[in-house]
């Protein structure tokens, strides 16, 4: 007797996983859609990036950078090298503050489009 409960509490777990499974793969299947040419779909995100260097051209490491706007609010900080990358960052304006401790803060306005964004070289004083 015992068997046969298991095994019926183990066929309902199998049915109700490949009824949820089944549910979220048509789910993702009608987002995932692209359309034809270059238009994106709306759920396309891209990356922004850049180096971030002090006055004389040399990378500044551990600037806190900061992206907001739209709902989004993510934050980083260079690397050893300077480089900075965001990502899923979906279309949009944005905001974007450079700060490091004994240095200006630095504003700009970014506006994430069509694809991934390189901001290049941020000179912070």
């Amino acid at each position: 007797m015992k068997t046969s409960v298991c095994e019926y509490r183990m066929f309902r777990v199998v049915m109700v996983l490949v009824f949820v499974l089944s549910v979220v793969s048509v789910a993702g299947a009608s987002e995932g859609v692209m359309v034809r040419g270059d238009e994106e779909s709306p759920a396309a995100s891209h990356e922004v990036s850049g180096v971030t260097v002090d006055i004389d051209g040399s990378a500044l490491s551990g600037v806190l950078i900061t992206l907001s706007g739209g709902g989004v609010n993510q934050k980083t900080v260079s690397d050893a090298e300077g480089a900075f990358h965001m990502t899923s960052v979906p279309p949009g304006s944005y905001s974007m503050v450079f700060k490091m401790k004994g240095k200006k803060k630095v504003k700009r306005e970014v506006n994430v489009s069509t694809g991934d964004l390189d901001l290049g070289n941020i000179t912070i004083d």
